[in-house]
């Protein structure tokens, strides 16, 4: 169970390398395809936010408590953005990648709350594990594009973003180990996790990434943004029909 278990978490991770195939791209393309990729990033995090998170919450616990667990998150991640602001980002030159370290940390998160996810799955078989694995390898495609696009328009290089989107995608490992060690604990304290992560995704989304799309006004555009935007969040739909 634990080899089916750390490889399906390891194939799932290199999924984060997805940016490779933007290597062969000229920069000045990929530049003007940034905010594109950002607004996919918006969807992705929405969706995943309100699609899947959220009703995950709400059908097992009290609306009232899983509501004051997202405001912890948001107030948690506005707490998280002052403090990377005032360590790196105090400096005008620095201020773009603000929200670069945000999506990161949500991104962490993320990928935390997978490994937890597949390590449960699996302890209760390898069908199961397998399955849940399937599904997180489905969700994590467009979030990964989404998210190297969001460190490139932060002031990553390429290689930077790889390095780093891949960094975050090993925290599922330690989710995983986390669960198997403490399984009997860890089951409580996931429905305050997954609070916590749907704030933050409403966080980064709401207040890094959508005041970024808005510094291009043109129309057209616009019009592409919003059509990514809702492509992201349609994509994260489409998802609830194969969990």
């Amino acid at each position: 169970m634990l080899i089916e278990l750390f490889l399906s978490i390891f194939i799932i991770s290199l999924v984060s390398l997805v940016g490779l195939f933007t290597l062969s791209i000229n920069k000045e393309k990929l530049n003007k395809s940034l905010n594109l990729l950002v607004a996919l990033s918006v969807g992705g995090l929405l969706g995943g936010a309100f699609l899947h998170l959220l009703p995950e919450l709400v059908e097992e616990n009290v609306f009232s408590q899983v509501s004051i667990f997202i405001l912890v998150g948001i107030v948690l991640f506005f707490i998280l953005e002052k403090f990377v602001f005032w360590h790196h980002c105090h400096k005008s030159e620095h201020e773009h990648l603000c929200f670069s370290y945000m999506n990161l940390m949500g991104d962490a998160i993320h990928n935390f709350l997978d490994g937890v996810l597949m390590a449960g799955a699996f302890l209760i078989n390898i069908d199961v594990g397998f399955a849940t694995a399937a599904a997180v390898l489905l969700h994590e495609i467009p979030q990964e594009i989404g998210d190297f696009g969001v460190l490139l328009k932060g002031g990553f290089s390429r290689k930077k973003a790889l390095a780093a989107n891949f960094l975050t995608a090993l925290t599922a490992f330690l989710g995983a180990i986390v669960t198997l060690l403490f399984n009997s604990f860890i089951a409580g304290v996931v429905p305050v996790l997954v609070a916590v992560a749907a704030g933050g995704f409403i966080y980064i989304a709401g207040t890094d990434l959508i005041p970024e799309l808005h510094k291009n006004s043109a129309w057209k555009e616009s019009i592409l943004q919003l059509v990514l935007i809702l492509i992201g969040i349609g994509l994260m739909a489409a998802l609830l029909f194969l969990e």
